[in-house]
């Protein structure tokens, strides 16, 4: 180490100071060779770490809420239905989460807030919150419409926080006609299917009937409700998807419920609010509205290997 001392730096010679420590010191031989080892491997982990990618931090998804959008006399209301949260549908709240119904109102319910107003499956305009209020076992929300859709009665819409989903062309009509009566032999045989006097079929109603495109293709599918009532107060409801086969209609869905409703006559029909393609795949699913005991229910009803199926079903008012 004293001759290391002597050198001048610029004219430092590695090579002989490292010759002259081995003719000196074997053992040191044995140490540089350890020592070049030891730099190999620690280069080696250095690449590795360059090359390997940064692992990916998963980023939250972001859940976008669906609303019932309905209509009376030019006075639209909104009722948050489903988040969809990627290809998960999950509830707001339940009737018994005031805290959480709060939040959420507090939210989407803002004075102000404004989304895209879904009709036939596609924008059509847009709803702005006026202010929200308490209902008995859920909240609501008084909204501005701006829409070329006639919304009211039986005819409903549906809206939503989200930038992405609804983007397909807005395709729903009332049916010709000739797609009507062929509607309606299709109902009249399934109500004869489920054994209901010719009496009451005579007297069916048809509570709405809406042509729509539920999967893009261009051809509209049939939705409907139906009803008859025997004097007894006995009730026969319908709830359809048809398609169009040759000249006439076949069904996708036919939900049909007959039953004795309580003194008060509430019913458990089941009403169609609108389609929307929650998870991409080209196929809206179908929201409706069902009655209950002084309430109602929310369904989306989702095709799944070429069948219709109730995949949600959402608690709404009941007082």
């Amino acid at each position: 180490m004293k001759r290391l001392a002597v050198y001048d730096m610029r004219e430092f010679d590695l090579k002989r100071l490292m010759e002259e420590r081995l003719s000196v010191n074997p053992q040191y031989r044995l140490r540089m060779n350890n020592w070049k080892r030891f730099s190999l491997a620690w280069l080696s982990v250095l690449f590795v770490l360059v090359l390997w990618p940064e692992p990916s931090v998963a980023q939250p998804r972001r859940a976008n809420m669906v609303f019932a959008v309905s209509a009376e006399d030019g006075n639209g209301s909104m009722d948050a239905v489903v988040l969809v949260e990627g290809k998960q549908l999950r509830v707001p709240f339940t009737d018994e989460q005031k805290d959480r119904q709060k939040k959420i109102a507090e939210e989407y319910f803002a004075s102000g807030r404004t989304y895209r107003l879904i009709f036939g499956g596609g924008e059509s305009g847009s709803v702005t919150v006026k202010k929200w209020s308490e209902g008995c076992n859920s909240v609501h929300a008084e909204v501005g419409l701006s829409t070329s859709a006639r919304l009211g009665g039986p005819v409903r819409a549906l809206a939503t926080s989200s930038d992405a989903l609804g983007k397909r062309a807005s395709a729903r009509r009332a049916p010709t006609d000739a797609e009507r009566a062929a509607v309606m032999t299709l109902v009249k045989s399934i109500y004869r299917q489920n054994r209901t006097p010719a009496s009451l079929i005579s007297e069916l109603k048809v509570t709405n009937l809406t042509a729509t495109d539920l999967d893009g293709d261009g051809q509209y599918e049939f939705i409907g409700s139906f009803t008859s009532a025997a004097k007894n107060k006995f009730e026969r409801d319908l709830f359809l998807i048809a398609k169009p086969q040759g000249a006439g209609m076949r069904a996708d869905l036919a939900k049909f419920q007959a039953y004795q409703p309580p003194p008060e006559t509430f019913l458990h029909s089941i009403d169609f609010i609108d389609h929307l393609d929650l998870d991409g795949n080209g196929v809206g699913e179908v929201f409706a509205v069902q009655g209950a005991f002084d309430g109602y229910a929310y369904l989306i009803f989702k095709k799944v290997a070429g069948r219709w199926r109730e995949v949600y079903n959402m608690m709404g008012d009941a007082c």
